[in-house]
Order: structure tokens, then C-alpha cells, then sequence
């Protein structure tokens, strides 16, 4: 005998069980929040909240082609400090005696201590520039041997730190580029230093020069993809073929049920789908916003629908209650953490 629709509506499951599927639920979405806030450090430009059409293309498209030297170098400071993320510390906050070379910069310049880190910044934006400007010109090996790599005429009014600067016969300036690879870059990768950057020594105009050949292509590695890929496929889809059960055992009306039921699986072939398609085309990569917004809706859908579908009017109500307290602690949040963050990367991050 069929069982009536009302019997098989999730408000009449025993309370623990739905107790259980609205906590589920509940750690769904924060898992799903989690991953919002990786994608503003793996692939959003600095002081963007989450990655726009541009940044998507970069990250599986790739832009112009580049070194790997390069892109490590330029990419945001924001990002983990890895071989896949970002090398720019090297030059700030992760070098050695940072914390030491602003006080003796405040102490030079009779200035306040925030105002000296701008202007230490500056100067190792200059030495970053001075060596992104070197690995374009083809990291030519006797400039690096000869410790000296003429000025590029951009940089000719751009503070650089005075030891990595000198003044050749001719009386043109010329950049210490080995002393300055030295500093910001042998220090850890080095036979001697140790640990994983060892492997990846820096110490040989060879092995440098390995690492300032243009990449084709450029973007996401078919390693690295097929790895994301991998995971999305197991992990979120088993996430999303459960939140999409709960849902389809909701009392809303069949044909939503149908529709918002699988919606974020599609979804996610969408998006997977454009992943790889990015390597071809670049219309994929803005794509891939699209794709990963209408994952992300149906799965909004599917959690908040399902939560208030669990409980009657007296659940409901403590349901909006907790909804109204998360948006509000949600609006504080933003004002005196996330929106002072994403303000300090246009000044700390800017190319």
C-alpha cells in the first residue's frame, strides 16, 4: 500500500532524526562558507571579497605566458606561501631581520613605525620589479655573474634598497642581482637551508634559469586539476546527493522537488566541465562564475528550504530567529573584520 504524502514529509520523522538532518544541514553550509573564503586567497585578485570573471581566467586559463619565477613573485601576498601560491613574502614579511629593517628605518628617517613599513615596501617592491624586469630580459647569465643588471629606465625613480644598488664606471646604476637572489631567495632554497625548499635549489645561475623560462599555456597544472577535480567529484557530490535527498523528501510541491532536488549536481558538471574547457578557451573561464553561482544558490535553496520544512511553526520561528542572529553577527563581521582586510590588500598587495 502507498504511503500517504503527509507520512512521508520530514516533520513527521522522530525529533532526534531531525535534530540530526538540520545539524547536517547547518555544517553543509558553513562547510560550504569555508570554501567561499579559500577561493578569496587561492584565486581572487587582492581586495577582491570572492574571484570575478578575470580572476577565473587566470587561474584556469592562464594569462600571457610566464616563468614560474614570475608568477611567484607577483602573485598576491594573500596567498599561501608555496610553490603553487605565492613567493612575494619572500621579499616583506616573510624575509629575514623585516621586523628589524622598519625600526631602522623609522629610527633613519625620524618617522613613526607604520609610516616607515610603507616605505620599506616600497623598496622591496622595487627589488621585486628590478628582478621581474631581469627574468623578461631573458635572465641573462653575465649580468648575474658580474653581479650587475642595469637599471631598467621604469625603475630609474623607484625606491629600491640601497645595498642592492651601485653605481658603475659609466655612471649608470646598476642592480646587484645576485646578491639580491641571494638575499630574498637562496636563503631557503638551498642545499644547505633545509627542508622542502631545498629541493628546489636557487643557489646556480642553472637551476635559476630553469625557473625564469616562460610557461606555456599557463593556468591551472592538468596535475593539479585533475586532482580538484577528483575531490569535487567525490566529496561535494556525495555533500550534495545527500542535502538533494533531504530536499526531495520535503512536502513542497513535486515539480520544485524535481527541479532544486538535483540542481546543485548539475550544477557542479557545469562547472567541472568549464574547469577543463578554460585550457582551451577563456569563455569558459568567465563561465565558471556562472556555473559555480548556480552551485551555490541551489545549494542555499536546498539548505534553508529543507531546515524550515523539518520543523512546524514553533521550530520555524527559533529557526528565523537564528537566521536573523547569524545575519546580524554576519553584518559585523563584515564591518570590523572582512571589509578592514580586503581595504589593507589594495595598500599592502598593489602590482
Amino acid at each position: 500500500m502507498a504511503m500517504p504524502l503527509e507520512a512521508r514529509t520530514l516533520r513527521n520523522l522522530p525529533v532526534a532524526v531531525r535534530l540530526v538532518l538540520a545539524v547536517f544541514l547547518i555544517s553543509v553550509g558553513l562547510g560550504y562558507f569555508s570554501a567561499l573564503v579559500q577561493l578569496h586567497f587561492q584565486i581572487a585578485s587582492p581586495g577582491k571579497l570572492l574571484p570575478e570573471a578575470d580572476d577565473a581566467v587566470a587561474a584556469y586559463h592562464g594569462t600571457s605566458a610566464q616563468s614560474q619565477l614570475e608568477r611567484l613573485i607577483s602573485a598576491g601576498e594573500a596567498k599561501p606561501f608555496n610553490g603553487s601560491g605565492s613567493m612575494r613574502p619572500a621579499f616583506t614579511r616573510r624575509s629575514a631581520g623585516w621586523s628589524k629593517a622598519i625600526r631602522a628605518k623609522a629610527d633613519e628617517d625620524h618617522v613613526p613605525l607604520n609610516v616607515a613599513e610603507v616605505r620599506v615596501r616600497a623598496e622591496r617592491d622595487g627589488e621585486r620589479l628590478a628582478l621581474i624586469h631581469w627574468i623578461r630580459a631573458g635572465a641573462p647569465e653575465q649580468p648575474y655573474k658580474d653581479d650587475a643588471f642595469p637599471l631598467p629606465k621604469e625603475l630609474a625613480n623607484h625606491p629600491i634598497t640601497a645595498k642592492f644598488i651601485e653605481t658603475g664606471p659609466d655612471g649608470n646604476k646598476r642592480v646587484r642581482i645576485q646578491n639580491l637572489i641571494e638575499q630574498r631567495c637562496v636563503r631557503c632554497h638551498s642545499a644547505d637551508a633545509g627542508g622542502a625548499p631545498a629541493d628546489y635549489p636557487l643557489d646556480q645561475y642553472e637551476a635559476i634559469k630553469h625557473y625564469t623560462e616562460a610557461e606555456s599555456g599557463g593556468g591551472m597544472s592538468l596535475l593539479k586539476l585533475a586532482q580538484t577535480t577528483h575531490a569535487h567529484l567525490l566529496a561535494f557530490s556525495m555533500l550534495y546527493g545527500l542535502t538533494g535527498l533531504i530536499f526531495a523528501c520535503t512536502s513542497y510541491p513535486g515539480l520544485l522537488r524535481i527541479v532544486l532536488a538535483p540542481w546543485p549536481l548539475l550544477a557542479q558538471w557545469a562547472d567541472i566541465a568549464c574547469w577543463w574547457l578554460a585550457r582551451l578557451d577563456p569563455i569558459y573561464g568567465k563561465a565558471i562564475v556562472i556555473t559555480g553561482g548556480l552551485v551555490g544558490l541551489g545549494l542555499f535553496l536546498q539548505i534553508a528550504l529543507s531546515l524550515f520544512d523539518l520543523f512546524r511553526a514553533r521550530g520555524r520561528l527559533v529557526l528565523l530567529a537564528l537566521l536573523l542572529a547569524a545575519a546580524a553577527g554576519g553584518l559585523v563581521l563584515k564591518e570590523r573584520v572582512i571589509d578592514p582586510f580586503i581595504a589593507s590588500e589594495h595598500t599592502s598587495e598593489s602590482p
